[in-house]
Order: C-alpha cells, then sequence, then structure tokens
C-alpha cells in the first residue's frame, strides 16, 4: 500500500454498505486517523436509509485487525474517555441500530478483536485467529471487549480469553458462540455479503426495533425489558412496511418495504 491510497475503503452493494480496513502492510491495524474514518464512515452508513446492513473487513486474507498500531497511534488518545466516544474512540459510530456483521480473515488481535465483538454477527475465515492479548503487556482491553466477551461467552471461556491473553483459532472461538460460521478464505466475504443481502429483504424499522430491543434490553430487568419491547412494537405496529407486509403474505408475494 502506498501513502496515497486511504486507510479506510468505502463501498457497497446495493443495500449494504461494505467497510475494509486498508493497511494490509501492517495486518490492518488501527491508527488514529483510521478509527475516526470509521466512526465517520458509520455514522453516515447508519444516516442513509439506502443502508440496510453493514459489512466490516479487512484488506487481503492475513488480517481483519491486529489492533493498535503502537507505532502510530498513543493508545491513550482512544481509550480515554469513559463517558461517551469521542471522535478517535473505537466505539464511535458504534451506537447505530443497523445490523452489522464482521467479516474475520486472519488476525483479530487486541482492538481488532473488540471490534469484532461490537458487531451484531461474526464470520470467519479457517485461517482466522482470535485474542485478547493486553494482560501480556501490562495492559488492559480498553474498547469493550471485558464486557462484551462476558455477555456474549461461558463466562469461563471469556475469562480465560481475558486472562491468559492466549490465541485461539477461528473454530475454537465458534465453540464458544462467539461466530456464526467458519468458511475458506476466498468465501468470506461472499459469505458476510449474502448473509447481509438477506437481512437487507426484510423490513428496515423491524431489523432497526429488534436490534435496539436487544441490546438495550439485556441490560434491563426483565420486566422493564419486556416494556422495552412492547413500546417498540407498538411504534411500528401503524407503520407501512407492517401493512405491507402482512398484505404480501396474504397475497403470496413478495414485501416491498420502504422504511416507513
Amino acid at each position: 500500500m502506498t501513502n496515497t491510497e486511504p486507510q479506510l475503503l468505502v463501498d457497497r452493494d446495493g443495500p449494504v454498505g461494505v467497510l475494509t480496513l486498508n493497511r494490509p502492510a501492517v495486518h490492518n491495524s488501527l491508527t488514529t486517523a483510521l478509527i475516526g474514518e470509521l466512526g465517520e464512515a458509520l455514522v453516515q452508513y447508519r444516516d442513509d436509509p439506502s443502508i440496510q446492513v453493514i459489512v466490516i473487513t479487512g484488506a487481503g486474507e492475513r488480517a481483519f485487525c491486529s489492533g493498535m498500531d503502537l507505532h502510530g497511534s498513543p493508545a491513550s488518545t482512544v481509550f480515554d474517555d469513559q463517558f461517551g466516544a469521542p471522535p478517535q474512540h473505537l466505539s464511535r459510530g458504534m451506537e447505530l441500530w443497523k445490523p452489522v456483521i464482521a467479516a474475520v480473515n486472519g488476525f483479530a488481535l487486541g482492538a481488532g478483536f473488540e471490534l469484532a465483538l461490537s458487531c451484531d454477527l461474526r464470520y470467519a475465515s479457517t485461517n482466522a485467529t482470535f485474542a485478547l492479548p493486553e494482560v501480556t503487556i501490562g495492559s488492559m482491553p480498553g474498547a469493550g471487549g471485558t464486557q462484551r466477551i462476558i455477555r456474549q461467552a461461558p463466562s469461563a471461556l471469556a475469562m480465560e480469553l481475558l486472562l491468559t491473553g492466549d490465541r485461539w483459532d477461528a473454530h475454537r472461538i465458534q465453540q464458544a458462540g462467539l461466530l456464526n460460521g467458519v468458511v475458506e478464505p476466498l468465501e468470506l466475504l461472499p459469505t458476510a455479503i449474502e448473509m447481509a443481502q438477506r437481512i437487507a429483504r426484510n423490513a428496515p424499522l423491524s431489523l432497526q426495533a429488534v436490534k435496539q430491543a436487544v441490546w438495550r434490553g439485556r441490560h434491563l430487568p426483565l420486566a422493564e425489558a419486556l416494556t422495552l419491547e412492547r413500546t417498540l412494537f407498538n411504534l411500528i405496529r401503524d407503520t407501512e412496511d407492517r401493512a405491507e407486509g402482512r398484505a404480501a403474505f396474504a397475497e403470496k408475494r413478495p414485501p416491498v418495504f420502504r422504511g416507513r
């Protein structure tokens, strides 16, 4: 990659937005600038009604993202905010209700693993490797790793990854319940995009309501979570898309959703 090539490739496949971390020579490691660009792109996709699902991957077959570029970005500028997501924070832009899919090709280490954990679905190539190695260098995950993994994997397995810093292959990560599938490298991006297209055929407002119910509800007591679910259900009950979906079902034809 030359200095003139962008660190982030922004593309689309119909209703699917595709973001590619583009620093393959350094295993797609993150710089402050790249994190800022990723956040901005996610915000743009969030606000674009023609984009329904987002796929995040890395350039090449060797790495999804190997974590922070310790030579290119001081970690304090990335993880110094406790109450929000400033422009240089890895979580910026991830507060969106559109589905996000990670296509993990190769190394997903440190912040790279944390980025994958922030996505809703994850597919990995057979050569993918995952780790949260921060404890081995006197640090700890600082972009949601401790909180997301413990909510998504069995506690003992999550703690083993966090406390040892060991690298696990894709099959072991899948056994821990953190992957939707493991495929050959050449099949990875097509598999992720195919799933994204499948999801994007559904009603946009329904997709966003479901994701919001799940992500907000998981932190609430059950009674409050059920109230949230019912509130969101009531918000989409009288939408044009719901009427279209019911009509299409009755008429045995594909629905045409318009996000309203």
